[in-house]
């Protein structure tokens, strides 16, 4: 018993004459932890995300130049893939379609077949997407389940520059009193672009 108290006194005495050191020290993690507990524990509370994300990924391709460009809207429930002609060249002309299944967590590309008479099609034409073809979507931001589209945010930052990496990858987030899921898409061959929200699956 002895050797404790021996053992407590000086520890008490180190933290007595190292006050500042110690605190300077630990404010820093206790900060950290804080945040970390903020970021986790709503998710650990909030139900799963039930319904599946569809997003489009539109951009300028490198050597994509057409005089017509592909439109992605929802309407009716229906997505619709419209051609619309521009007076000069086109670099977004070949719009990526992306599906979040919110069951396995993976975000998989949807083909959107493009018709190699593009540009001779008239204005308005309709280029048919036969995977979404039958689904009906919602377009509001905020799915049925609660979850809401909050924007995406491009490249890795400074651990892509440190160790490599895709810096035109894409995150997606979604969000829900405070919980967080984080979606990855698949590299980009655009040099730049954005990614637009489209609609929540509802079937």
């Amino acid at each position: 018993m002895s050797i404790n108290l021996v053992v407590i006194e000086s520890m008490i005495s180190f933290l007595r004459k190292n006050l500042m050191i110690v605190v300077s020290v630990a404010l820093p993690l206790l900060v950290v932890i804080f945040f970390a507990l903020a970021s986790i524990l709503p998710g650990l509370y909030a139900t799963p995300p039930a319904y599946d994300l569809l997003i489009t990924h539109q951009g300028r391709a490198l050597m994509a130049e057409s005089p017509v460009r592909i439109s992605l809207t929802v309407q009716g429930e229906r997505l619709r893939a419209t051609v619309s002609k521009s007076k000069g060249p086109n670099y977004g002309n070949r719009p990526r379609i992306f599906r979040y299944d919110h069951v396995s967590g993976n975000v998989r590309e949807i083909d959107l077949p493009i018709p190699e008479d593009l540009s001779e099609l008239p204005e308005g034409s309709e280029i048919p997407v036969p995977e979404l073809a039958r689904l009906r979507i919602s377009n509001a931001l905020r799915a049925p389940d609660g979850y809401e589209f909050r924007g995406y945010r491009r490249g890795g930052g400074l651990m892509t520059e440190l160790f490599g990496g895709s810096r035109n990858r894409h995150n997606v987030t979604i969000t829900k009193n405070g919980a967080t899921v984080r979606l990855r898409l698949p590299a980009s061959d655009y040099w730049y672009g954005e990614v637009r929200f489209l609609g929540w699956v509802i079937d």
